[in-house]
């Protein structure tokens, strides 16, 4: 009976551990998606390819599916352009054990061709894996927001 009301009592704490790790995940996950996004703008290959898992595949707004190391070579420094100003906002992190889930909205505010400034959005979808302890990128999918 001991036994009984001894692990009935520690169900509520053990619930309240796991939402706790779920939380401090979630917010990992956003911070890297966030920072992922940041490095790629910076052209910074040796931070991008840190958070990418060895298996990493993307999906560009054009569609194309590109691995690793041709999003990688993309990113080198003597192809480095001076990034718009982005917003990123909507960002929505859902971890489910070793996997976990991003979306975000990366708003770029640009010239037009009629010299007022247009903001272009893309939806960013991202799958990560823990891996060793820490969270990489699996797989990302740029889609264009259109409207």
């Amino acid at each position: 009976m001991r036994l009984v009301i001894a692990i009935a009592a520690a169900l509520p704490m053990s619930a309240a551990v796991v939402a706790q790790s779920v939380d401090q995940d979630a917010k990992v996950l956003v911070q890297k998606a966030e920072a992922f996004i940041r490095v790629r703008n910076q052209f910074d290959q040796a931070a991008m390819a840190a958070m990418m898992a060895p298996d990493y595949q993307e999906v560009s707004p054009v569609g194309e599916v590109d691995s690793r190391d041709r999003v990688i070579g993309f990113y080198a420094a003597d192809k480095k352009s001076l990034a718009p100003p982005m917003t990123i906002t909507e960002t929505v992190a859902r971890p489910a054990g070793t996997i976990g889930v991003v979306t975000m909205r990366i708003a770029y505010t640009m010239p037009g061709k009629d010299g007022q400034t247009q903001t272009h959005a893309l939806r960013a979808g991202f799958v990560a894996r823990r891996i060793d302890g820490d969270w990489q990128f699996v797989s990302l999918q740029l889609t264009p927001i259109r409207g």
